[in-house]
């Protein structure tokens, strides 16, 4: 016979804590209860949504924001190459989309004053992104033959929204999202003095190094900024926390089972969220599988106010 992990599901009364406002810890716990209905979840199921038991503990909670940003060729790292002299093209060595090494071999040009013929070579490693002769043409001094960039490192342009820009400092870590959830890090090397007339916004840069394919120069991407830090004195995993028509909650350990306990939120991150008040430093909770109690509850078609005198 399959052990079974009995869930001991007492909901809180909504309208109880509506009347008396904030409670401590034990009357979460202890009071408001008539009697409490019990159902089953088996230990397969158990073993399957893997539950674990954590301690609620005190942090820090890092908010942030999300910003439309654009990837766009590193200025630093990009060369344009022209002749030196006015001169015919003799020979071309490669194409858009090569890859080049500083010193390698562009092309081959004859200076038509006095028909010596010399090499245009790289002037740093990269790619080659433009291209711009043809054997037999005529190129001046003026004329830009070839664009190299350095792609293994891009800027990254952030348009930060007027009202944060108080918030936004040189520093701050940011995280790149691509389209199919790939993601960077980098921070803000530089922040624009000037909004865009255009997007009434203003540029924070990062410079990502490393980047792949994702963050090629031309995509637009999103970027999370972490704008600020908080200390907290009491915070859960963001998936602990479930909403019961439309009340958050936390499960946490019971005697042979769980039940949940109405809690207050606060601020929050991607992985951990703040609880002003239901739980304490200390308190064991579901950290992982709340999702599912939840489910077993509800589908169980038990009265999520069973047990309280309304």
């Amino acid at each position: 016979m399959k052990t079974q992990l009995i869930i001991t599901l007492a909901m809180l009364s909504v309208s109880a804590w509506a009347q008396t406002g904030e409670h401590n810890h034990s009357e979460h716990e202890h009071e408001g209860c008539s009697h409490s209905e019990e159902i089953e979840l088996s230990g397969e199921l158990a073993d399957k949504v893997g539950l674990q038991i954590f301690e609620a503990e005190s942090g820090t909670i890092a908010t942030s924001a999300i910003f439309p940003a654009e990837i766009k060729l590193n200025r630093d790292r990009t060369a344009s190459v022209s002749p030196r002299y006015s001169s015919i093209v003799r020979s071309v060595q490669v194409e858009i989309g090569d890859k080049v090494k500083k010193g390698d071999v562009l092309a081959t040009l004859e200076n038509r004053e006095t028909m010596a013929v010399y090499e245009l070579t790289a002037p740093l490693d990269g790619t080659i992104i433009s291209k711009d002769l043809a054997v037999g043409e005529v190129a001046n001094e003026a004329r830009v033959l070839y664009e190299i960039a350095d792609l293994s490192t891009v800027w990254a342009d952030i348009s930060i929204f007027p009202r944060y820009q108080h918030l936004i400092r040189k520093g701050m870590p940011v995280v790149f999202i691509a389209h199919d959830g790939h993601t960077a890090k980098g921070v803000v090397q530089y922040i624009s003095p000037i909004v865009s007339h255009e997007t009434r916004t203003f540029t924070a840069r990062c410079v990502l190094e490393g980047a792949d394919e994702d963050f090629t120069p031309g995509t637009f991407v999103r970027a999370r900024v972490y704008i600020e830090t908080a200390d907290v004195a009491v915070k859960v995993e963001r998936e602990a926390v479930q909403m019961l028509e439309g009340i958050p909650v936390v499960f946490v350990p019971d005697g042979h089972g769980f039940r949940p306990v109405e809690v207050v939120l606060g601020s929050a991150d991607e992985t951990s969220v703040e609880i002003k008040s239901g739980l304490n430093t200390g308190d064991r909770y579901v950290a992982v599988g709340a999702f599912s109690l939840k489910a077993q509850m509800m589908t169980s078609g038990m009265d999520p106010h069973a047990g309280h005198n309304h």
